[in-house]
């Protein structure tokens, strides 16, 4: 028995040896293979790459790796050769200028999950096609002469202020609220108006959960989708991310049916009648790529861009007014100043610079998403002098510019003033410096539509509410989550009726 034993150790030795030597040898031969005038990077490990090294705040680290290789350098993530861009040139550069060369989309493992009709995946003429009719119908929607957006709102002020006083001047957590009354806007939106759609549609009720649940999924980081030989270890993720995508496919597909049964050519109800309008003028031409599935497809890019994004910069719009009570003075006294009690109008922008200050402020502040969703390259090309292959994952690094100090002076202060010229007027041109919609053939499809809703939601609530800082928080202490999202989920506050 002795000697069985030590011959199956030896052989687990050999094997272990052989298994960490071709390991070495593959790191060697990948790393010869991308040194061909890629970008600079820091050395990671065999198979996890930098990964092990990204730490809790990725964007922190992008931050000591530019001092150290520059405005471009090379990142394994995985099994991923990726390059992160840093500052707003040079991501203009790639996005806006040399979009043909960086519009495509990584095949991480959740695109193939969601199959290959997902809008997420190369950029193409089907793309196109999607992206014009999405943004052609939300445009005729939100800007028709009896505004929907304006009612939507409102109505959901009226509910948030209303649950908001209930909490009776004690600490509670606003998040919850505000993504239902959010959801309940971009869900009347896509699917039409229901007065009593929290309470009588199940619907509703799932995808606001659903959606919940998908944006903290990706937000906590999920190895497989750039180790795809982890679904053999952690299962688990797998399965959890598509029973995530299934509950929100289900929901999509079965309202879209319950549409199409009661569709009239003509008569635009919502945005899901407007694209089975394109849907049925399109699908008998010859050359026609726009099908059913497709129109299902837009709605999920609309909802993803309309709802987790606006609620969260909500969320954080709360939090920062409490944080800074001279600033939420003043742009309540601006509201009296111009509109008084009446329900803000979207016109009303126009002579409320301060507020329009105020969003901006707060988007470039806590910039939600300080990591652009990757791009990858579409085919071999250059950038800065340096080859990047194709098939390579570009990370736009979009805190680089937000809280970049040559743009802002001091970008680690919370002051909406900067946005407005000397006649305290809305700069158009800081406003420009900076878009957490990304920029480029990708930037978000419902920047529209979530710079509607920030604007009437903010001044609806500062009219109603007046937040404050619990008695127990001396300061908040703000910051981004790991990979999606900033997350203020666990900051608490106080309400009153203002």
């Amino acid at each position: 028995m002795a000697i069985t034993y030590f011959s199956d150790t030896s052989n687990l030795q050999a094997s272990l040896a052989t298994f960490v030597v071709t390991l070495i040898g593959a790191k060697i031969v990948l790393h010869l293979i991308q040194k061909d005038n890629a970008p600079p990077g820091p050395q990671g490990l065999p198979l996890l790459g930098y990964l092990p090294f990204f730490g809790e705040f990725p964007y922190k680290t992008f931050k000591k790796l530019r001092r150290q290789y520059g405005d471009i350098f090379s990142v394994q993530m995985g099994s991923f050769p990726a390059v992160v861009l840093n500052g707003r040139e040079l991501i203009k550069e790639a996005l806006v200028n040399r979009g043909d060369d960086f519009s495509g989309r990584p095949n991480f493992y959740s695109s193939q999950v969601c199959g290959p009709e997902a809008l997420l995946l190369q950029y193409s003429d089907i793309t196109v096609l999607h992206r014009k009719l999405a943004t052609n119908y939300l445009q005729k929607f939100t800007e028709a002469r009896h505004n929907p957006i304006e009612e939507m709102v409102n109505d959901e002020v009226r509910i948030a202020s209303s649950e908001f006083a209930d909490t009776n001047g004690k600490p509670f957590y606003p998040r919850d609220i505000i993504f239902q009354c959010v959801g309940s806007v971009i869900f009347q939106i896509c699917y039409g108006r229901d007065v009593n759609i929290r309470e009588e549609n199940p619907s509703f009720v799932e995808f606001t959960k659903s959606s919940s649940d998908f944006t903290q999924f990706v937000a906590s980081g999920n190895p497989v989708e750039v180790m795809p030989y982890l679904r053999y270890v952690m299962p688990w993720k797998v399965t959890k991310f598509k029973q995530i995508m299934k509950r929100l496919v289900s929901i999509r597909i079965n309202q879209v049916k319950e549409i199409m049964k009661s569709y009239r050519p003509g008569h635009m109800r919502h945005l899901a009648d407007g694209l089975i309008s394109a849907y049925q003028e399109e699908k008998n031409k010859p050359d026609s790529v726009f099908t059913e599935q497709r129109v299902f497809k837009t709605l999920d890019e609309i909802t993803g861009a309309g709802f987790e994004s606006i609620a969260t910069t909500l969320t954080w719009t709360v939090l920062m007014l409490a944080a800074h009570p001279e600033i939420q003075e003043k742009a309540h006294q601006e509201i009296e100043r111009v509109i008084g009690k009446r329900q803000p109008k979207l016109m009303d922008k126009f002579e409320l610079n301060y507020c329009q200050a105020l969003v901006n402020e707060v988007m470039r502040f806590t910039n939600i998403v300080p990591l652009s969703f990757p791009h990858a390259a579409t085919k071999d090309t250059e950038l800065a002098g340096y080859t990047i292959r194709k098939g390579t994952v570009v990370i736009p690094n979009l805190h680089s510019i937000s809280h970049d100090p040559e743009l802002w002076g001091d970008p680690d202060t919370f002051r909406p003033d900067r946005y407005l010229d000397s006649n305290s007027l809305l700069d158009k041109s800081s406003v420009d410096k900076f878009s957490v919609f990304s920029i480029g053939r990708r930037k978000c499809l419902g920047e529209t539509l979530a710079r509607k809703e920030l604007f009437l939601f903010t001044v609806g609530m500062l009219q109603h509410c007046k937040f404050t800082k619990p008695d127990h928080i001396k300061e908040y202490t703000f910051a981004s989550c790991k990979l999606g999202h900033s997350n203020p989920r666990h900051l608490e506050q106080r309400v009153r009726r203002s």
